[in-house]
């Protein structure tokens, strides 16, 4: 790997200092380094370029900061699975597995070949005007004004509509079963397993319990009744709804890749950030 980009939460001075090291490592090791736009700034001292198309122009991401900046990475994924190093520098570090100390080892052992990458599932969604987004936690409806009840059609397939009267619904990935949905009293989905999951908002009528899908099979969710209604994508961007509205989920054909630390497991994460070991 040749050319290593570095996705950075601007905000947090340790994220820029922590990438200033890497960056060091990296030019002195003959790497490539570049640069999202917005990073223009540091770029002479850095020794690096810049570029819109970051993950396209990168072998490899190196991403600094929290969950939330990994899902941010994960948004910047065009044409091709780049592989990501997410080192948390955040509160929850659910997704970003790597502490700061180990991020420079962990490069090496990506440089050497003998580090470990895990595939994690990415959801395609396919909005009213026919356009698609990523996401690799979440896609959820709900109200954007006054709480009230949405009426929601669920297809999977070529089954029968399911029902549901709702505060909303949440549709996620197995990573982003540990987020929203977890809060909604959703089930924890080991991330090596491959599903969609469905978890109602405060389910006043119809589908009241989680259900865990196939990823292949397309799931469409038709908006019945509701004014103000929102998707939130990620927890990062909001796109309008209306009744009659109509969604599309399915598996993205693009794989999400990480470096998975070699210094904890699923299980590890799941004591340490949630206490449920």
């Amino acid at each position: 790997m040749q050319r290593i980009g570095f996705v950075l939460k601007r905000s947090e001075e340790k994220a820029v200092t922590l990438g200033e090291e890497i960056n060091r490592f990296l030019v002195e090791s003959g790497k490539d380094v570049v640069l999202e736009t917005s990073c223009e700034d540091l770029a002479a001292d850095w020794k690096a370029t810049t570029s819109e198309r970051i993950s396209d122009n990168s072998d490899l991401l190196v991403v600094l900061g929290g969950d939330g900046t990994l899902l941010r990475a994960a948004s910047l994924l065009n044409c091709k699975p780049t592989p990501v190093l997410g080192v948390n520098l955040g509160r929850v570090g659910f997704i970003a597995e790597t502490s700061p100390n180990e991020a420079i080892p962990e490069l090496k052992s990506v440089m050497e070949g003998t580090a470990d990458f895990v595939e994690r599932m990415l959801l395609q969604v396919t909005l009213p005007d026919g356009t698609t987004t990523r996401v690799l936690n979440d896609a959820v409806i709900h109200w954007g004004g006054i709480a009230r009840i949405i009426d929601i059609g669920i297809k999977v397939g070529n089954a029968r509509e399911i029902d549901l009267r709702a505060d909303g619904l949440i549709v996620a990935t197995p990573i982003g079963s540990s987020a929203y949905s977890y809060a909604a009293h959703g089930p924890l989905v080991h991330p090596d397993i491959a599903a969609v999951l469905l978890t109602p908002i405060c389910p006043y009528w119809g589908l009241k319990r989680p259900v865990l899908l196939p990823p292949e099979v397309e799931k469409e969710i038709v908006l019945k009744k509701g004014e103000q209604l929102m998707l939130t994508l990620d927890g990062r961007t909001t796109v309008p709804l209306h009744e009659g509205n109509t969604l599309r989920v399915v598996r993205a054909p693009l794989p999400f890749i990480m470096v998975k630390s070699r210094n904890r497991d699923y299980f590890d994460v799941l004591e340490e950030k949630l206490g449920l070991l």
